[in-house]
């Protein structure tokens, strides 16, 4: 973890690199959340929303946040995202200290937010365009490689209102990981699909994991999908939240919700939330 200093200059988990699973290995990517608090005005008066919280992913971990409604877990993911300031604290990548958004960072909300008015191609490789690659060949293959990748091929010219829920998900995971981020903010991003498409995209950020790498820190109320895709769950208590507790889930993948391992992982979380 690092230190609580802006000359900051690594975490003591970054030199874990090897991942022993076949996906690429990084030394990039570690998040470190130092002592957090925020709170906002309500009714004229402050609301706290977080207490001191602390918590850190090394490089290409994959981090769940389960806790009850309105506990502040996807105010925290702002905060890691730079979209916000917090009240005291500080927040670190790569041990250089988050002062507002960067491109290293992807972030993926619960509703797909693509444009109406750009097709799926054009959504996909806005990033790109807004950083000024617009006629770059390697940008171009780059928007193509991760169409195909997330299974759109036959869907690139067609506008967000035409596609399915899952569809518009894909789209947007692609919108996302096509700059190759570091780091991957998910804030419920399947909590509106129904459980077929919930449970396929599942396998789908699972897969797009394992090949590209990332960090991934992921908001979700689904105990069984923490536990489906997780390295560790950090489970929040209600607001103002806090750390109950971290728990490392190791299990082989891919996993199974029939394995006494993961049913006994599911109650312990789910005494804790209770």
């Amino acid at each position: 973890m690092v230190t609580d200093s802006d000359t900051a200059t690594g975490t003591d988990t970054a030199k874990d690199t090897a991942t022993g699973t076949g996906r690429p290995a990084t030394t990039r990517g570690a998040i470190d959340l130092l002592d957090i608090s925020q709170a906002f005005l309500s009714h004229g008066e402050p609301l706290p929303v977080l207490d001191h919280v602390s918590l850190s992913a090394r490089p290409g971990s994959f981090v769940s946040l389960v806790g009850p409604s309105g506990s502040g877990k996807s105010t925290l993911l702002r905060l890691a995202a730079g979209l916000d300031k917090p009240l005291t604290g500080r927040i670190y990548v790569d041990g250089r200290r988050v002062t507002g958004p960067d491109p290293s960072r992807g972030l993926v909300f619960q509703d797909p937010t693509l444009l109406p008015w750009l097709t799926v191609e054009q959504n996909i490789g806005l990033g790109p365009r807004v950083q000024g690659h617009r006629d770059d060949p390697v940008w171009r293959d780059r928007v193509d490689a991760m169409i195909e990748m997330v299974g759109l091929e036959e869907f690139r010219q067609t506008l967000p209102a035409e596609l399915s829920g899952g569809m518009a998900q894909r789209a947007s995971l692609a919108r996302a990981l096509v700059t190759r981020p570091e780091i991957l903010l998910l804030d419920e991003p399947l909590g509106k699909l129904d459980a077929l498409t919930r449970s396929t995209l599942q396998v789908e950020i699972d897969r797009l994991w394992r090949r590209q790498g990332f960090t991934a820190l992921m908001v979700t109320h689904d105990v069984e999908e923490a536990l489906l895709l997780s390295d560790r769950i950090v489970v929040f208590s209600a607001r103002p939240a806090r750390v109950l507790e971290d728990v490392p889930i190791d299990l082989p993948r891919p996993r199974t919700l029939d394995d006494p391992e993961f049913r006994r992982l599911r109650r312990r979380i789910l005494d804790l939330l209770s």
